[in-house]
């Protein structure tokens, strides 16, 4: 790591020291859920937190759990042991983050800038020291990244020998390992890696065609390892949760959300309720000054939920199990969906721009007077809002336009290819989001990808202008 990275991380280090113990954690809404979560396991063990399930993802309870025997073994509250893992998680999260720009060959003053941005976004310290779960993932998404773009080089440098074959297994069983961390935390992880793997998909076809078997067999095999190990994983625990509380899943909420948003959405559209949806995105009081409170709160989360429970007491007076409606929802939703398929299309990419505005959305934190005169001044949070918002949504199309256009001789092609898959994940993970109603904190662990994404975006832009 290069001295000016290395001065960085020193830097945010001593901030998260301070930050550490001046802020309190505030308990309330989703937090009182993972907090008892948390507890249950801690008191009663994991078996306990299935039996009383289907519950949330498991690692942040499993954090908890872990927080609180630290906090009775120390005799302090279990708020800064969790407090303590926030930060290391942060703290990976910006190793690998820098891993990734050098594979991107970013000049080190350019990665070092985005590390310092990365360790005192109000947003990435506010979502590692506060109870709620996004920041288990931060370095899990990072570290996805980074393995696949080593097994996609690994895949064409291997050699025809049976080694090799043992390496591409290694290699799968690597990203599976990677994605099963982040289901842990967000379930959507399931749908990304389906459609993330997709070029060793091509890759497989592409080497077969080519008559080159050993290739298509190395390719096969990375991917079958990594889709089995995953699988298996989640179907185990869908097993286990089968075997607590009869219900066959992974976790809650995703296929009545699914429906609930789906209803909403695919209901008769106009051009004020399509310009409502558009402004609503970027949140504020832009949609209801052009639009009205109205017809901005029609695509609000409330109205998705109040067809959700509506739908919930008629499924319940037709007395349908819990995985009879799990059904229903999802066929339903699918069902509803074709009926207008480019509305559904239209309305999702117009979801998905809600993952752009990530900054400043800090919440259940309590500050020093000094630090919440600024992070909750409206004129900052309008500013570094819009600002980082523009950059994250600029430096993705950037990312998109300069994979599409035909490589240069000069091109450096790792530096392509790493690209593609910083690009690759982010598309996915936004697209799987897209299907169900995005809050702001859905994009955190996307934001390392996000700010390395834009290093690269003002690195070639500044070589365009400054020869």
């Amino acid at each position: 790591m290069a001295r000016w990275a290395k001065a960085v991380l020193v830097l945010c280090v001593l901030w998260w020291v301070y930050l550490f113990f001046v802020t309190q954690i505030v308990v309330v809404f989703d937090s009182t859920g993972y907090e008892s979560a948390g507890r249950l396991i801690a008191q009663h063990g994991f078996a306990e937190f299935l039996r009383e399930g289907p519950q949330r993802e498991p690692m942040f309870a499993c954090l908890i759990a872990l927080s609180m025997h630290l906090g009775h073994w120390w005799g302090i509250s279990y708020y800064y042991p969790l407090k303590m893992i926030g930060i290391l998680f942060l703290f990976l999260t910006m190793v690998f983050s820098y891993q990734l720009m050098k594979l991107l060959s970013i000049r080190p003053w350019l990665a070092a800038l985005t590390l310092l941005y990365m360790g005192l976004s109000p947003v990435m310290t506010n979502s590692s020291m506060r109870l709620w779960s996004e920041f288990a993932a931060y370095p899990w998404v990072v570290l996805a990244v980074l393995w696949t773009i080593k097994s996609w080089k690994a895949l064409e440098d291997a050699a025809p020998e049976g080694r090799e074959d043992f390496k591409m297994v290694r290699h799968g069983a690597l990203v599976a390992l990677a994605f099963l961390l982040i289901m842990s935390v967000k379930a959507v992880a399931e749908g990304v890696i389906l459609c993330y793997l997709w070029p060793f998909y091509g890759r497989i076809f592409s080497y077969w065609r080519q008559k080159n078997f050993i290739k298509a067999r190395q390719a096969a095999l990375f991917v079958l390892t990594a889709l089995m190990i995953f699988e298996g994983a989640v179907v185990a625990y869908k097993w286990a949760n089968y075997h607590y509380n009869r219900q066959f899943t992974f976790t809650t909420r995703g296929d009545y959300a699914f429906y609930g948003n789906t209803a909403r959405r695919m209901q008769p559209l106009t051009a004020k309720s399509l310009g409502a949806a558009v402004t609503f995105v970027a949140g504020g009081n832009l949609c209801p000054s052009l639009f009205g409170q109205e017809a901005c709160d029609f695509w609000s989360a409330r109205h998705s939920d109040d067809i959700i429970g509506q739908k919930q007491k008629e499924l319940a007076q037709k007395k349908l199990t819990a995985d009879e409606a799990s059904r229903y929802y999802i066929k339903n939703s699918i069902q509803i969906i074709l009926s207008n398929p480019l509305q559904a299309l239209l309305l999702m990419v117009v979801e998905a721009h809600k993952m752009f505005f990530w900054e400043s959305a800090i919440a259940f934190v309590a500050y020093p007077d000094w630090l919440e005169k600024i992070f909750y001044n409206p004129s900052f949070i309008a500013l570094t809002k819009n600002v980082m918002a523009f950059l994250s949504w600029s430096a993705m199309l950037f990312g998109l336009i300069y994979l599409c256009r035909p490589r240069r001789q000069e091109e450096d092609r790792g530096q392509r290819e790493a690209l593609l898959w910083v690009v690759n994940f982010l598309f996915w993970y936004m697209g799987m989001y897209s299907l169900f109603f995005i809050l702001d904190r859905y994009s955190f662990p996307l934001i390392s990808l996000y700010l390395v994404l834009v290093a690269f975006m003002v690195q070639k832009t500044l070589k365009a202008f400054v020869k």
